[in-house]
């Protein structure tokens, strides 16, 4: 027969309120399994539009057992909460997933299927947003070093009107070399993704003690773009090395599910803007420093040094087409300074073989007399090569000796310009 162990004991509560989101941390001890388990209340009020929580337990227990209940007597159903991976390892501490509930739930019970000595429960209340939220928009970028736009987003003071979310004050920045592709791994569907972004920062800062939501961008299934870190800040999502990298979460679950097309290509807009501004070949592979493996560019969270199934069994396989994608995207949508010119282009400048190595062979249909060719690198608009062509529909140009990375091919003649985008590789 089992020992029946006392399954609580109330050890602190502690509320944080504000206008607009408040949080609170209650601790429980010696948590164990018993046929009836007693009730605690939820010590939140007037929660909006859901319920965050998520749990700190000590011990080698795998995973705990929680249920809510909007009355204390009908309850919903048991949920079996595990770690959380992107969360730090304290020592003998583990930290459980985010998880959400239907505001209306007033009580909660915790079981384990091992004795536990502590369990510290974080509830947030994301709160309502702002009457209005407008989306922001960096300033264009040079048209001739990057012409792939940054894709318009919401800043912090838009998800988090209240200013309750603050940034770390004292950011580290790094040179970013590799893009790491992640899901949440939460809910797919959400009355107010705003809120749940928030709940992301509160989870990351307040129950894994870091300095600031983990990822630098994070995409919602509408598409929508929200404001993490932001540009260059060293951020907290691969495995503790983040050096050199840029963390994008896709906001859910793909374990069994695809993402959303609207989310899948505000993905690739985002990577394309990021590999273009650092002159990355979207397609080539390169050392990532801070883990010593050579990655793709483009990577998933599970590339890295720990073990995860990030950023999921349905939108990992994916990467490959993300990655064609985006070097299409490079190539024949940010080669033109319009989007909706874009649509209607016709190329009439054509670079082969692309990706290259060592010799390319330029097409250009229509183009009369002599022409002035420049290679500009990406990223920094220098002009690498700039040679005078003789009067010819084609030719040969030499990019031996140019690093590898992304480039523009810009071809002046008295017929007009032309410009494409040329992958070299090494």
């Amino acid at each position: 027969m089992k020992r029946t162990l006392p399954l609580l004991l109330l050890l602190f509560l502690s509320v944080i309120a504000g206008a607009q989101s408040s949080r609170a941390v209650l601790a429980l001890r010696n948590i164990y399994q018993e046929a009836s388990v007693p009730s605690q209340l939820v010590p939140l009020e007037d929660v909006s539009p859901f319920l965050a929580w998520s749990a700190v337990w000590s011990g080698e227990a795998a995973g705990l057992w929680f249920r809510f209940s909007a009355d204390g007597r009908r309850w919903e159903p048991w949920i079996w909460t595990t770690p959380e991976i992107h969360a730090a390892e304290l020592p003998g501490r583990t930290v459980g997933q985010l998880r959400f509930e239907n505001a209306s739930m007033r009580y909660f019970q915790v079981r384990s299927e091992a004795l536990v000595d502590e369990v510290v429960v974080h509830f947030f209340n994301p709160g309502p947003d702002a009457p209005a939220t407008a989306v922001q928009e960096t300033e264009s970028a040079d048209l001739l070093a990057c012409p792939c736009p940054q894709p318009t987003f919401q800043r912090r003071s838009d998800w988090c009107p209240a200013g309750n979310c603050p940034p770390n004050p004292n950011p580290s920045f790094t040179d970013v070399t590799h893009l790491i592709v992640h899901h949440s791994a939460s809910a797919n569907t959400a009355a107010n993704w705003a809120a749940v972004v928030r709940s992301f920062w509160d989870f990351h800062v307040n129950t894994n003690g870091w300095a600031d939501i983990g990822y630098n961008w994070l995409i919602d299934p509408n598409g929508l773009v929200y404001e993490g870190r932001g540009d260059n800040v060293l951020g907290a999502h691969f495995c503790g090395t983040n050096s050199r990298t840029m963390g994008v979460c896709v906001i859910g679950d793909f374990t069994n599910v695809v993402p959303t097309q609207a989310a899948l290509d505000q993905l690739r807009n985002l990577l394309a803007w990021k590999a273009c501004n650092i002159n990355a070949d979207p397609l080539s592979t390169l050392l990532h420093t801070g883990s010593g493996l050579t990655l793709n560019r483009i990577s998933g969270h599970r590339d890295g040094v720990c073990s995860t199934a990030c950023p999921g069994n349905m939108l990992y396989p994916l990467l490959p087409n993300i990655r064609q994608n985006v070097a299409n995207h490079i190539a024949q949508v940010c080669s033109v300074s319009d989007a909706e010119e874009a649509v209607q282009h016709e190329e009439h400048l054509h670079i082969f073989p692309n990706p290259a190595q060592d010799i390319i062979r330029i097409e250009a249909e229509g183009m009369t007399g002599q022409a002035w060719l420049e290679l500009v690198q990406a990223g920094s608009g220098a002009v690498l090569q700039r040679l005078l062509q003789p009067e010819a529909a084609a030719f040969d140009v030499s990019v031996v000796g140019l690093p590898a990375g992304l480039y523009w091919v810009r071809l002046n003649a008295a017929s007009g310009e032309e410009r494409s985008a040329l992958f070299v590789k090494r």
